[in-house]
């Protein structure tokens, strides 16, 4: 009888550049995700779960298992030949933002582009779908950026609706039902003069 995997913990925070710069490629964010999604995944899981060949996930799973994001655990039957299994650290993952460390913020900066690529690649996919929904409260398809005037009360308001979006993520689980999405934030000062 195969081992049930321990239940997950629901957040990893990193602090240590070294490890951050693996989730600066778009690459590495989706599989990364794919395996917090799926808790407990195969390579032909992720890639089917991310539409993307087996063959060119292989390097990338193996930079996350080398900084600690995934972890090999039990290999299992699939037809006729076994199949490596890995769990993500956690459900969720975050890094710890240094503005006065250089690296760190070179690297939030690189990771904000990746995140970015990602979710305008998932953003083209779904909107392809025709199952998609646009409008009305069971929306799951959307991208706009909205440029604001705020006081310290509104930015507060904001950033309260940013920290019940995780909280939601974090407590999410699969379920009967339920879909999964994929919500990007980001929340930046205009400089512009």
């Amino acid at each position: 009888m195969a081992k049930k995997p321990k239940a997950l913990k629901d957040l990893h925070v990193i602090y240590d550049a070294k490890t951050m710069w693996v989730l600066a490629s778009p690459i590495r964010v989706d599989v990364l995700s794919a395996a917090c999604a799926l808790e407990e995944c195969s390579v032909a899981e992720i890639a089917d779960f991310t539409g993307r060949s087996r063959t060119s996930l292989y390097p990338h799973i193996e930079q996350l298992v080398e900084a600690g994001l995934l972890i090999e655990g039990e290999k299992r039957l699939a037809g006729k030949r076994y199949e490596q299994l890995y769990t993500p650290i956690a459900r969720s993952v975050a890094t710890k933002h240094n503005i006065k460390d250089s690296d760190n913020v070179a690297y939030h900066q690189a990771y904000g582009n990746a995140v970015g690529r990602l979710m305008s690649r998932l953003h083209e996919r779904a909107t392809a779908d025709p199952d998609s929904k646009v409008r009305g409260a069971s929306r799951d398809t959307h991208a706009g950026i909205f440029g604001a005037w705020v006081d310290d009360d509104s930015l507060g308001e904001i950033n309260e609706l940013i920290d019940r979006l995780w909280e939601i993520c974090r407590n999410s689980h699969p379920g009967e039902d339920k879909r999964l999405v994929n919500i990007g934030v980001m929340l930046a000062p205009d400089r512009r003069s």
